[in-house]
């Protein structure tokens, strides 16, 4: 929910550059263009109803301790890469390995908790994304952030921790980066969640 001034108006929403690292490497690094307009929202008179945005946010309890801890090591390379689009040039990594639609690289059971470590030495930021299962990152002190996450910025050359409890679903997902060209050129993983 956004609330907007009154009397009403026009409110851009705008995508801004972003440097995601690299060596200029065009899609693949670099800066982003100039900004962009995505949309245009324009309003004017009086609601029929009007709502009070809340003072504050539901209060949301912390994962309890893991029963796993895992690490993914993201990396990027040149050459002989074979990741979804195939051939040489850049391929994007998770634990040295370009995504394969036909292999299973983490198996998790339903009802479980798991700790995550993304780390990430390479020139790149990688925003991580995990399907069906939101997580809570784990700040510095050890203890899961109280709020829950669809995608965690893993800066350049650090790590970030997440806890996760696969309680609502049984099957095959995906996790990856969420940067197009990243995911497609290798740097995703399937997940079974066994119950």
């Amino acid at each position: 929910m956004v609330q907007g001034a009154r009397p009403g108006g026009s409110y851009r929403l705008v995508s801004l550059p972003y440097n995601r690292g690299g060596m200029g490497m065009g899609m693949m690094g670099g800066a982003s263009s100039g900004p962009a307009v995505l949309a245009t929202v324009v309003y004017q008179g009086q609601a029929g109803s009007t709502w009070s945005l809340p003072q504050r946010l539901v209060n949301i309890d912390p994962l309890p301790e893991p029963s796993v801890r895992r690490s993914f090591q993201l990396g990027q390379g040149m050459g002989m890469g074979m990741g979804m689009m195939g051939g040489g040039g850049a391929t994007f990594t998770i634990n040295g390995r370009a995504f394969n639609p036909g292999r299973v690289d983490t198996r998790v059971v339903l009802n479980s908790v798991e700790e995550w470590d993304f780390i990430n030495p390479t020139m790149m930021d990688h925003p991580m994304h995990v399907h069906t299962n939101p997580f809570q990152v784990v700040g510095s002190d050890g203890a899961p952030l109280r709020a829950w996450k669809d995608v965690a910025l893993v800066p350049a050359f650090s790590r970030v921790r997440v806890r996760t409890a696969f309680r609502d679903f049984a099957g095959m997902a995906l996790y990856h980066c969420h940067i197009l060209d990243h995911e497609d050129l290798g740097m995703m993983g399937t997940l079974q969640i066994q119950g």
